[in-house]
C-alpha cells in the first residue's frame, strides 16, 4: 500500500467528481439532509477548475488511485464548484489577506485514516510558502471536528444560501500559518510561481 500526495491535474477530474460526490453524500450524511445534498453536491461541493488551474489542488492516491483532495487558494473565493460563486476570482494579498483553504473530500472507504490531516498540513505549508501568514475556510458541520484538532478556530456559524434558496449550515473557521513548520510539501509546481 503506497500514498502518494500530488497536485491533481486535468487528467484527474473525472475520478476527483466522483471522489468528492461520493465523500459529500457518505460523510456528510449525518449532518445534512439528502435533499440539502442533492443541491450541495456539484454546487457548494464540488470541484473548481479554477483551482486546478492554479495548481493549488492535490490529491492523495492509494495505489494509484485518489482516496482523498484538496487545496488552497490565493483567490477571494471561499467555496464551491465551477460557477459557483464564479466573481470572487481577484488575487488575495500574501501577508494581508488570508489564503482559503478549500475543498476537502476523502472516499468514505479510507475516512479517519489521516488523509484529511495529512492534506490540510501539506496545503497549510504551500500558503505559508507562498507568503501568507493567515488562512480561512468555510467548514462543513463534518468538518469542524478535523479542522478544530489541527488548530482551526471557528468564527461564526451561519447559513450558505445555495440555488433555489436551500440554506447550507456551515461555521466559518481561521488559523494562523506564521508559525508552522516541518510540514510536507507536495510535489509539483508552487502556486505562488
Amino acid at each position: 500500500m503506497t500514498d502518494t500526495l500530488r497536485l491533481a491535474t486535468e487528467a484527474d477530474v473525472r475520478a476527483l467528481s466522483a471522489l468528492i460526490a461520493r465523500s459529500a453524500r457518505e460523510l456528510q450524511a449525518e449532518f445534512y439532509s439528502d435533499e440539502l445534498l442533492d443541491v450541495a453536491v456539484g454546487t457548494a461541493f464540488g470541484l473548481d477548475p479554477m483551482l486546478l488551474a492554479d495548481g493549488t489542488y492535490y490529491l492523495i492516491e492509494r495505489d494509484g488511485v485518489p482516496v482523498a483532495c484538496g487545496g488552497w487558494s490565493f483567490r477571494a473565493k471561499t467555496y464551491g464548484a465551477a460557477g459557483h460563486l464564479a466573481d470572487a476570482t481577484a488575487r488575495m494579498q500574501p501577508g494581508r489577506d488570508a489564503a482559503r483553504i478549500r475543498a476537502f473530500f476523502v472516499h468514505p472507504d479510507y475516512a479517519r485514516q489521516g488523509l484529511g490531516s495529512r492534506m490540510l498540513a501539506a496545503c497549510e505549508q504551500a500558503a505559508r510558502d507562498a507568503g501568507f501568514t493567515h488562512a480561512e475556510m468555510v467548514a462543513t458541520l463534518a468538518g469542524e471536528k478535523l479542522y478544530s484538532r489541527h488548530g482551526w478556530a471557528g468564527d461564526r456559524p451561519y447559513h450558505e444560501i445555495l440555488p433555489g434558496g436551500v440554506e447550507l449550515p456551515v461555521i466559518r473557521m481561521t488559523k494562523r500559518l506564521d508559525s508552522l513548520d516541518g510540514i510536507e510539501r507536495p510535489s509539483g509546481r508552487s502556486s505562488g510561481e
